[in-house]
């Protein structure tokens, strides 16, 4: 049996492209940075729909506060700020609920107490 050199063709511009490429090259896939919500429009809404304890004036205080801290970049404090936003807007909405449903049961009990009387000049 005989050996025989076989050489193999030179490599061709597409090779060449995928086998050079720089082995230095670090690609960082990571989650993107979620950014706190602000609560601003129902910070305004609640400081405009009854107001209860000043609740809605402090949320929209916080609220401009979360949004100042996410512009600068202080996600952290932002996060709190949004956190306290939320707090005193689920206050805000909860004391202006009750408050409506503790004036309908008023207003039920008076109309069913005074039965035709009620709608009377």
């Amino acid at each position: 049996m005989e050996m025989k050199e076989v050489r193999a063709a030179p490599p061709s511009d597409y090779q060449e492209l995928q086998f050079n490429r720089d082995q230095h090259t670090v690609v960082t896939i990571g989650n993107p940075v979620e950014h706190p919500r602000d609560y601003v429009v129902w910070s305004i809404c609640s400081l405009f729909q009854g107001n209860p304890l000043c609740f809605g004036l402090v949320a929209l205080i916080f609220s401009i506060k979360a949004r100042d801290m996410k512009v600068i970049g202080d996600l952290q404090r932002a996060r709190g700020h949004s956190k306290w936003a939320l707090r005193f807007n689920g206050a805000a909405l909860i004391i202006f609920s009750l408050i409506i449903l503790c004036f309908l049961i008023i207003l039920s009990i008076r109309v069913i107490r005074l039965g035709p009387h009620f709608f009377r000049y």
